[in-house]
């Protein structure tokens, strides 16, 4: 190696100077925003490379194929900030909103009735069978 490789290495760099950070993915398109009292986005929901992102506090929390399915974390979302004196307000684009009736109606209900399924399913998954079972046998009785 020859006493000069290292600064003509450095000046190299100083001229390439420096490359952008590269993104995995394409770009975001917001379809979905949850608003709170004073109009502030806090979260919302996205559609990139085919599949919806939830995105709460400026970070991207999870993606899923199913349009029904972020709408109900959305609903979902808001429910919880209630419980904690938050009110939140959801907008939704038409395109998420048309994906998931369409979604809804390929298993034959409608969109308020699919979204009351997935909340269903979600808590039952929360509780466990042995606490839902438990909890159907005591309102039998």
């Amino acid at each position: 190696m020859s006493r000069d490789s290292k600064a003509r290495r450095d000046a190299r760099r100083q001229q390439a100077g420096s490359r952008p950070i590269r993104r995995l993915g394409g770009v975001m398109k917001p379809h979905a925003q949850l608003l709170d009292a004073d109009g502030q986005v806090v979260g919302g929901a996205g559609l990139r490379d085919g599949e919806w992102v939830l995105v709460l506090g400026a970070k991207a929390i999870t993606t899923t194929s199913s349009a029904a399915m972020v709408l109900a974390m959305l609903k979902h979302t808001i429910a919880t900030r209630a419980q904690a004196g938050l009110e939140l307000r959801l907008q939704v684009s038409s395109a998420l909103d048309a994906a998931a009736t369409h979604e809804a109606m390929s298993v034959g209900k409608s969109l308020p009735q699919y979204l009351e399924w997935l909340e269903e399913e979600r808590s039952q998954r929360r509780t466990g069978p042995d606490e839902t079972a438990a909890t159907a046998t005591a309102a039998r009785h």
